[in-house]
């Protein structure tokens, strides 16, 4: 028979616990017992032996025996001797582990995946994480701050116990995630809103650092002697995130004035009889084109994959020399970079971000097994990644890391998302 020492029996003890609670185990009651009984005996010489048995099952059995074990024939009356200690076995007593549905958890993004290739890769990475940390993510994409509101509302109805939001109009979803809090559901916020996070409660932000993002946009345009008006392209008007990439490079661009052109999505939806992710390029080259024409434009930022490509296109058909950058990444602005088409691009690492707004969940949830507040211990942190600026040095560097297409997650719209023709290979922004 085995035996265990204390310290074993602890780490076994505890081994089990933390196993319990990854599979989402509500109960593992954990006791240790064991009997013995002392045997003695006096010997031929008149001293008398002492040994301890353990009982296994229905058998008395002998454990180590003790080197001092021997009551001498002239031992002290009235005092007390002691044998040399032997290790005792210890038995681990579990009731069966009851397992729990996995924990629901719910993502909420500002798009729909199979609108948007940036969100696609956002929500495919949580998927990824959910899986990992062995929970039940719910995904949601909304294209308004009423979509967005009603999707978090329908989390709440299947009992989360985190919630991950992106803050475009942190306003108007300020009022929900109270609702949320109030019901015990911890929030946490990602993307969009970094500036915005303290104010609606939440107890952590990832996201990128938008700011920066604009102000290295700025120096890099700088650098390359771009001079100018510069447009900085604004494709979803009231998205806070998008607004600080524009102030940002607003601090550092020395060339000129930059001035922000917005589309209006719910023209662009018109256009296209409802399918934005046909029309809106379309009507953002249009407007880019109108105001190419008018004159003094050095330069153009957009600020996703798909704004990229109408500026592209609007420059093209104006025949003019116009420095083009954008936020975002895919194989097709790698190759613009690399043909001169694009000066740059800004990575905004969007599985980064997804894979860890799940995170900040499940570290949520953690503090509260480890009887830790979350609200207080977390503090409104925040974690801002810093934007990856790649020019035609580094596009090829980066174009290297696409080896095959994202997963393709599914909404709580019902709908799965759609590539169509676009290349397998491209993430986009």
């Amino acid at each position: 028979m085995k035996h265990l020492g204390k310290s074993h029996l602890i780490t076994l003890v505890i081994g089990l616990v933390l196993g319990a609670i990854a599979l989402g185990a509500v109960h593992a009651a954990i006791s240790v017992s064991s009997d013995v009984r002392i045997g003695v005996k006096r010997l031929n010489d008149g001293r008398v032996e002492v040994k301890l048995q353990q009982l296994d099952g229905e058998t008395w059995v002998d454990l180590d025996t003790a080197a001092a074990r021997f009551l001498p024939t002239d031992a002290e009356v009235d005092r007390w001797r002691y044998s040399s200690s032997i290790e005792v076995v210890g038995t681990v007593e579990t009731q069966p582990v009851v397992l729990a549905d996995p924990p629901v958890m719910c993502v909420h993004g500002h798009a729909h995946p199979r609108d948007d290739r940036f969100w696609r890769w956002v929500l495919a990475s949580s998927d990824v994480a959910a899986y990992q940390y062995g929970v039940d993510v719910r995904l949601y994409g909304a294209t308004d701050a009423e979509q967005h509101v009603n999707g978090i509302r329908d989390c709440m109805s299947h009992d989360p116990i985190t919630i991950a939001t992106s803050l475009p109009y942190a306003e108007e979803l300020q009022e929900v995630l109270a609702e949320a809090t109030a019901a015990g559901i911890h929030v946490v916020s990602f993307n969009s809103g970094a500036d915005d996070a303290q104010a609606v409660g939440t107890l952590l932000h990832i996201g990128l650092d938008d700011v920066g993002g604009g102000e290295r946009a700025g120096d890099e345009f700088n650098r390359q002697g771009v001079s100018g008006t510069l447009l900085c392209v604004v494709h979803e008007e009231d998205n806070v995130g998008l607004h600080d990439r524009c102030d940002g490079i607003g601090k550092t661009y020395e060339g000129g004035e930059v001035e922000w052109i917005s589309v209006d999505v719910a023209t662009a939806e018109e256009l296209g009889a409802g399918h934005a992710e046909h029309s809106r390029p379309e009507h953002l080259q249009t407007l880019i084109a109108e105001r190419i024409a008018e004159g003094d434009v050095g330069a153009i930022l957009t600020l996703n994959h798909d704004s990229a490509v109408a500026a592209m296109a609007a420059i093209e058909e104006a025949e003019a020399e116009i420095a083009l950058a954008s936020f975002g990444f895919s194989d097709a602005l790698a190759d613009a970079v690399r043909d001169g088409k694009l000066l740059f691009v800004v990575w905004d690492h969007p599985v980064a971000q997804g894979y860890l707004a799940v995170s900040g969940m499940a570290l949520a949830y953690t503090l509260e097994l480890s009887r830790l507040n979350p609200g207080v211990f977390l503090n409104g942190a925040k974690i801002l990644i810093e934007p990856t600026l790649a020019n035609q040095e580094r596009a090829a560097e980066l174009k290297s890391m696409f080896a095959g297409p994202p997963p393709s997650p599914q909404d709580e719209s019902g709908e799965s998302d759609a590539t169509g023709s676009e290349s397998a290979s491209d993430p986009g922004s």
